[in-house]
């Protein structure tokens, strides 16, 4: 069994924003687990444990769902949390994508991996780049003013040419993504 996600990989530049407001909200608060910059990433579609057998398949329903796709561009923009209201449990930088094209390929994904068994999630997708998680909801007030103070922020925009399929290990010291499949769109 491996533990797998599909996802859209973000330039250094993007990330390198993203870990200077990680930075300015982490010098006020505590009780966030920052995640590392290198590893951020939009997750189109968890599908958690699957057989080893099950990747080919999968990688299957990418190949299809990128042939449909030409490459687009979001503008990574904005800081919030999840849930909206109440104290915070994910910190997150938005993603406008006015192609539409990044619900687009959730729900072809969604429809592709169903005959493997991998049902569609339960709630809505909002395209997030998830930057941290609150582990103590001690100061989630204070945090929760941080981030409406940096709402405005831009971060810049990218360019959006693959789908990526990573193995995810979780340990102690953070989780490791290790790219399985790549799939470049084709429609050009």
């Amino acid at each position: 069994m491996v533990r797998t996600f599909i996802a859209v990989e973000f330039s250094d530049d993007i990330r390198q924003r993203l870990a200077a407001a990680q930075e300015r909200l982490r010098g006020s608060v505590s009780g966030v687990k920052w995640v590392e910059p290198g590893i951020l990433h939009l997750t189109l579609k968890f599908l958690g444990e699957i057989d080893e057998g099950a990747v080919d398949g999968v990688a299957g329903a990418m190949a299809d769902a990128a042939a449909g796709v030409s490459p687009f561009e979001v503008r990574v923009a904005g800081l919030g949390a999840f849930p909206p209201h109440g104290a915070p449990r994910v910190v997150w930088a938005g993603l406008a994508d006015p192609s539409g094209s990044l619900q687009a390929l959730h729900d072809t994904l969604d429809r592709g991996l169903e005959p493997l068994g991998i049902e569609p999630e339960g709630r809505p997708f909002t395209a997030h780049l998830t930057i941290g998680r609150v582990k103590e909801p001690r100061g989630a007030q204070a945090l929760r003013a941080l981030i409406e103070k940096q709402a405005p922020a831009e971060f810049g925009v990218q360019r959006v040419e693959e789908l990526v399929l990573f193995r995810s290990v979780l340990s102690s010291s953070g989780p490791t993504y290790t790219p399985l499949r790549r799939h470049p769109f084709q429609r050009t």
